[in-house]
């Protein structure tokens, strides 16, 4: 049982944090999921226009990244990780440009399987702004189908690949943007292995029997409990995180509730929660959440008990806020952001 008050939170040693990092080059990490091309339109405010009050860009830059689960396996990539995407895209030219991004990041791309007549979920972020201030988001826009399951052909061949990273040993993600591809039937059809497998759902959290941990946000926790959850009633927060985490069967559950931080529920454990690392003047949370679970996911699978995987990653996620856009992180701007708090709290 893991009911009573929360468990005080001490960050791991130094050294055992910076061992985990170094030890993130040795393992391999599967993602099995939705990918997704993420597109920055950027522009500068020129004018409004005469003919509807909007405004007119005159358009500076496009830059391309990897996103949903493309996003978590590029962030594996930056960590030192060998990864494998398994998945789908469409066999147009969003496909091809997604593949190509995610291999120059040194992501296995052997098992991304293009799907002729579906087309590559992309989403399109217009940013505006005068020249010398930061570019804001004013509309995105999506384009995919969410109503077109997998054919048959693509989706033994995603099965048959996660099945034999399972085999493997490797730590497996499973990245569910709700396009289809990840469904809860595909857990007890990876079979037994020794990595941990997680889970990020944004739709159908609670339906995932038999995973070792998720990573949902407060919204994702809130839509499983079926209840309103305050952003500061911690004692709530762990109630239904330890409800869900008995539901799924799983080891553990870990909570990311934006600038508060994170709450983390083991088995058998009183829950824990992490307070948020670094500055509260975050930048941009596109993405965030792959940051996490790629963090959370690599650790474990190095030998990271589940608290110092969860610190790694509530680090890891304090630092990709203060970027721009779709970002990453590597293990060297983690081991540093480390260095600098221990030596600040004079903590060893």
């Amino acid at each position: 049982m893991s009911r009573g008050p929360a468990r005080p939170f001490a960050p791991p040693p130094l050294a055992r944090s910076l061992a985990i990092l170094e030890a993130l080059g040795g393992v391999r990490v599967t993602v099995v999921g939705d990918a997704v091309l993420d597109l920055f339109e950027i522009g500068e405010i020129a004018r409004v226009s005469r003919e509807a009050p909007v405004l007119i860009l005159e358009h500076r830059e496009t830059v391309l990244a990897p996103g949903g689960a493309a996003n978590t396996a590029a962030n594996l990539a930056a960590l030192g990780v060998r990864c494998t995407l398994v998945g789908r895209t469409g066999d147009d030219e969003h496909g091809r440009m997604l593949r190509d991004l995610l291999g120059r990041r040194g992501v296995d791309v052997a098992h991304l399987v293009p799907e002729a007549g579906w087309p590559t979920p992309a989403k399109t972020r217009i940013l505006a702004g005068s020249p010398h201030t930061a570019k804001q988001q004013v509309v995105r826009i999506d384009r995919g189908r969410r109503d077109t399951p997998p054919r048959a052909g693509v989706l033994r061949k995603v099965e048959t690949a996660a099945r034999r990273a399972r085999r493997r040993g490797d730590g497996i993600v499973l990245a569910d943007y709700g396009y289809g591809l990840v469904t809860p039937s595909l857990v007890p059809a990876l079979g037994p292995g020794a990595g941990p497998v997680t889970l990020d759902s944004r739709f159908q959290l609670g339906a995932f029997r038999g995973i070792d941990a998720a990573t949902p946000n407060l919204e994702e926790l809130e839509r499983a409990a079926g209840r309103r959850l305050e952003d500061d009633d911690v004692s709530g927060i762990a109630a239904a995180g330890r409800d869900l985490r008995r539901r799924l069967a799983a080891a553990a559950l870990l909570v990311t509730r934006g600038s508060r931080g994170m709450t983390l529920v083991e088995k058998g454990r009183p829950p824990v929660h992490v307070p948020v690392f670094g500055s509260d003047e975050i930048a941009d949370v596109t993405g965030a959440g792959d940051t996490v679970i790629a963090t959370f996911t690599a650790a474990r699978t190095a030998g990271a008990s589940w608290l110092e995987a969860a610190w790694l990653a509530d680090v890891a996620g304090g630092l990709v806020v203060m970027k721009r856009g779709t970002a990453t992180v590597t293990r060297e701007e983690i081991a540093a952001a480390l260095e600098e708090f221990h030596r600040e709290e004079g903590l060893p």
